[in-house]
């Protein structure tokens, strides 16, 4: 198998989990999906596309995808182009630079930990809903939780990057992307803290339907997250046990359309 059969096999491994499992995973900590059927979705922080076409395959009507990887959303573009034509769209970029059409949906997994903009990227979600619509935004885990490094390298000892240093994640990371970055924040860890986050949902116009900390992928997991809440009683001791967040907002509508 060459490099390039390889890169291809994992690209659809990728995009078959994120169609599966992975698309059932987040909408399971939200309690269940919403209804997709005749709207319009927009998943930030796509990757290859594998939750825009699980989206239409619930009935969206149109699916956006939009991710800053320039091969990841090649992959998603040419894979979906081929099964959905102009219903599905992937767009290489920064969402604060880019203006989709408004969605009645927009989704997030996993991709505010990352951002180096937090309000701004939050901000431009909003501006890409339509009024009346929906956010659904999950992440984790921050970078101050115990495995905030995203398993680079992979330990079941919790902290462990904080205990040894930001190099001891970059320079186990280099070796999965070829190149050395120079601080966590290069390397795509925003380091953002639980503070930071709530200041950042503080100041959009929206309405917040639920917000929950440490949502596991199962029952025991979320009782072990959640237990470690008990310590965040203590200010300084919050952003070691705050593993994630899953906010559900609402935008408002617009005055005509609370009439009608």
């Amino acid at each position: 198998m060459t490099a390039v059969d390889a890169q291809d096999l994992k690209g659809e491994q990728t995009f078959a989990n994120q169609a599966g499992h992975l698309w059932d995973d987040f909408w399971q900590r939200f309690g269940s999906a919403p209804d997709l059927r005749g709207k319009r979705l927009l998943d930030f922080g796509c990757n290859r596309g594998g939750s825009v076409h699980r989206a239409l395959q619930e009935g969206a009507t149109t699916a956006v995808g939009i991710d800053t990887n320039p091969y990841t959303t090649r992959f998603g573009r040419k894979k979906l182009s081929k099964i959905w034509g102009e219903r599905a769209q992937i767009l290489c970029g920064d969402i604060c630079e880019l203006e989709p059409r408004p969605a009645d949906i927009v989704m997030s997994t996993n991709t505010m930990e990352h951002v180096a903009d937090v309000e701004g990227s939050l901000s431009a979600m909003v501006a890409a809903c339509r009024p009346g619509g929906e956010l659904f935004i999950g992440f984790s885990p921050l970078w101050y939780s115990p495995y905030g490094h995203h398993q680079y390298p992979r330990t079941r000892i919790p902290w462990m990057h904080l205990l040894r240093g930001d190099d001891f994640v970059l320079d186990d990371l280099a070796k999965y992307v070829g190149r050395r970055y120079d601080t966590p924040q290069e390397a795509g860890f925003n380091c953002e803290t639980p503070d930071r986050f709530r200041a950042a949902l503080a100041a959009q116009n929206v309405e917040i339907l639920s917000t929950r900390r440490n949502v596991g992928r199962s029952a025991w997991r979320s009782c072990v997250s959640r237990s470690m809440l008990a310590l965040a009683v203590v200010p300084a001791l919050e952003k070691y046990v705050t593993v994630g967040f899953y906010w559900h907002l609402r935008k408002p509508p617009t005055q005509k359309e609370s009439i009608s």
